[in-house]
């Protein structure tokens, strides 16, 4: 998985709860109004984040955080989004993830493991 970014804490990116917010690099569209253009635009620049660091960060503070909210970028362009899907799901943690709805196959796949 290509992680770009990782906010420890977020009030805003999963409402109503304390969140933690995973940026993921790409993106199939060029939206002028993209609030992420250097995820979309520079995805490649710089190297990508470490993994089990991030998982094991997520595992100290989940009792703290509710929610990881997972971003971008366009996330469902990740092949192994349902892998850290379920890693995450499996510390007890809830899944925000923002998509721009393009691959609702993808999407499906996804709801229907639950």
């Amino acid at each position: 998985m290509h992680i770009k970014g990782f906010q420890k804490l977020s009030l805003l990116d999963y409402p109503g709860l304390l969140a933690a917010t995973i940026f993921t690099g790409g993106c199939n569209f060029r939206c002028g109004f993209c609030h992420n253009p250097g995820l979309v635009l520079k995805h490649r620049e710089g190297s990508d984040l470490d993994i089990d660091k991030i998982l094991i960060t997520l595992d100290k503070r989940k009792k703290i955080l509710r929610g990881i909210c997972i971003t971008g970028g366009e996330p469902l362009l990740q092949d192994d989004l349902d892998e850290f899907i379920l890693a995450v799901k499996n510390m007890g943690y809830l899944i925000k993830l923002d998509t721009n709805g393009s691959f609702p196959d993808k999407l499906k796949l996804l709801i229907d493991k639950n």
